[in-house]
């Protein structure tokens, strides 16, 4: 394991987010997404613009249902958590996932094949915890909480927080867990075991954070107060991480500065091999330094052809609007009215000549909402169109979905 990164793998504590596991009625990958985005805005008090959320598929059922769980974080509590590591110099990110759902990957390096039921497992370190139930290999139950490692009734509180989250999943599931697995920092996890056993009346077992993990015998483990199983779930089983957190701006920039040093890595290394064999062939020390000079004035040379792309790029937009006519507005009434499926009503058409249309009206279901969006589409007149809100009411002894869709215009020419 002796390596250095190129990208840098994040974990947000589980305490800091939202999450909720949900019955989603649609097995399609294209359909869940949009459901899930719906549903984000619903968990926390925040406009859709204000939080960010991922998801993890945890089982597609015959009857047409998926179980998805659904994470939900405000979007300053991710740029304040991204900002302290900028200012720690770390960069280059390529995701930010869940601290839980890097434990179930850990716990899936560390697991017996054997092991059956509903077994929990809890990471302690100090301050905060994470509790996860797995199931059939399937993470069924997951829950954050934070506390004082000073606090003298710790073991205690730590005690209540698992009563709370197994009767949190049996009311949820009807099923009791069987088993309890510790692991975490040493100094968190001792004496523990025997504790949870008397009060919780479960079998106890404390797992080694490097159990059945390949660590080189020369990399010296982290010291004892330090919990580092969900850091190896998440390099080790990075592949299994589904849910990712990292605003899209960041992970814009992060593709730039890794191409940026990719870039540089490629120049650098093409200078080095040129300087080598100039040295052998020249046997002159100073024909090194005008190599190295070279490279200065390669990267130098650079600047003034990004900046024309970047001049270039923003002349093609203002061209591309010039070129654009707008449509007029009876044409998008007709277009609007003249694709609305049968069963569905429309309330009201606000129209923002040659930008946006919001449309309100009611159907039947929430898929008919859904298909109703890839209706619109498909319109030569309409593109971005978003679901601003799907409420369900009852209306005569029968559910209806009220609804309102934003759509973009589509510059016609």
């Amino acid at each position: 394991m002796g390596f250095v990164p190129k990208k840098v793998l994040l974990n947000i504590p589980r305490h800091l987010v939202t999450t909720r596991f949900l019955k989603i009625p649609s097995v399609d990958d294209r359909e869940i997404e949009k459901m899930i985005g719906i549903e984000s805005i619903k968990h926390l008090p925040y406009t859709d613009e204000k939080v960010i959320y991922g998801y993890r598929v945890i089982e597609k059922s015959e009857d047409g249902y998926s179980s998805v769980l659904l994470v939900v974080a405000q979007a300053s509590v991710v740029s304040n958590f991204l900002d302290i590591l900028k200012k720690a110099s770390v960069s280059g990110f390529k995701s930010l996932s869940l601290s839980s759902e890097a434990l179930y990957c850990w716990y899936a390096l560390s697991r017996d094949p054997e092991e059956k039921g509903n077994v929990m497992l809890i990471n302690l370190d100090p301050g905060r915890m994470d509790i996860d139930i797995i199931s059939e290999d399937k993470l069924v139950f997951t829950r954050g909480a934070a506390y004082s490692a000073d606090d003298p009734e710790r073991i205690e509180k730590i005690t209540r927080q698992i009563k709370m989250s197994i009767s949190a999943y049996k009311k949820e599931s009807a099923f009791d867990v069987s088993r309890i697995i510790l692991t975490g920092s040493k100094e968190e996890t001792a004496g523990c075991s025997p504790v949870f056993s008397e009060a919780l009346k479960l079998p106890v077992d404390t797992i080694d954070q490097a159990k059945n993990i390949p660590i080189d015998e020369n990399i010296a483990p982290p010291a004892g107060d330090a919990s580092f199983a969900e850091l190896i779930g998440l390099a080790l089983r990075s592949d299994n991480i589904k849910i990712d957190l990292l605003p899209e701006d960041t992970a814009f920039e992060a593709r730039i500065a890794n191409t940026k040093n990719a870039l540089i890595t490629t120049m650098l290394l093409t200078a080095l091999l040129a300087t080598l064999v100039s040295g052998m062939l020249i046997k002159k020390i100073r024909d090194k330094y005008v190599y190295l000079d070279s490279i200065s004035a390669e990267l130098k040379r650079m600047e003034p052809n990004i900046a024309a792309a970047k001049k270039m790029m923003k002349g093609v937009s203002v061209t591309r609007q010039i070129m654009e006519r707008k449509p007029l507005a009876v044409d998008v009434f007709t277009e609007a009215c003249g694709i609305t499926p049968a069963g569905m009503s429309l309330a009201a058409l606000d129209f923002e000549s040659g930008r946006s249309l919001t449309v309100r009206g009611t159907a039947p279901t929430l898929g008919d909402v859904l298909r109703y969006v890839t209706i619109l589409e498909n319109s030569p007149y309409f593109e971005g169109v978003k679901v601003k809100y799907a409420n369900k009411r009852m209306l005569e002894n029968r559910e209806i979905t009220d609804f309102e869709i934003n759509v973009v215009m589509t510059a016609l020419k």
